[in-house]
């Protein structure tokens, strides 16, 4: 099956959710992702907002930012040529409608944005010393996976190509089960996610 004919199936079955459902299962997805070492670690967390049938994150972020981590979350500054940044929040209100409907920070003056190459120098000072507190979560949206960790996403491209740029960071999935398929042909530009976490 082509990624055209997975990504409109699995949609429909991810649409076809109850609210009741994805409330379940996004609470079950939770509960596991914060007995994990790459979350409790984590000083940078790296998370979009989610919208419509995704698993919800907004408790993770709520979570994070009461644990005192830094959580940045995605804006789109290039549109044509699938760039985006991520702003660090304070609030669940920094977050506004922005691009196709996704909730987004603002970027002002006083922004504090996500740069790669300082984190990367951070995490490599204090693995050194033996701390762990520079590590970074990255959590990578999606609509199907395969146990391999491939995924296929919205087609913007946007995460393919900042993934590159944090090679040192933990990545994470969140998905439902029926979000798993048997298998997906990556491309030269894919890069696969480390470790992918449902509500099985």
């Amino acid at each position: 099956m082509d990624k055209d004919f997975i990504r409109k199936d699995i949609l429909q079955k991810r649409d076809d959710l109850s609210v009741y459902k994805i409330e379940i299962k996004s609470r079950e997805i939770f509960e596991e992702l914060i007995t994990r070492p790459e979350y409790i670690e984590a000083s940078n967390v790296l998370i979009y907002a989610s919208v419509r049938s995704e698993v919800k994150t907004d408790e993770i972020i709520l979570d994070a930012l009461a644990l005192g981590k830094r959580v940045f979350c995605p804006k789109v500054t290039d549109k044509k040529n699938g760039i985006m940044k991520f702003i660090r929040i304070y609030e669940p209100e920094n977050l506004k409608e922005g691009f196709y409907g996704l909730r987004e920070p603002e970027i002002t003056d006083e922004s504090e944005i996500f740069d790669p190459d300082l984190y990367a120098d951070e995490l490599n000072v204090r693995r050194t010393d033996g701390e762990n507190t520079g590590r970074t979560i990255v959590i990578v949206p999606g609509v199907a996976f395969d146990e391999k960790g491939n995924r296929i996403g919205y087609k913007g491209g946007f995460y393919d190509r900042f993934l590159p740029k944090v090679s040192y960071a933990d990545t994470v999935a969140l998905c439902y089960k029926i979000q798993i398929v048997d298998e997906i042909i990556p491309s030269e530009y894919d890069i696969p996610i480390k470790s992918i976490i449902h509500e099985k």
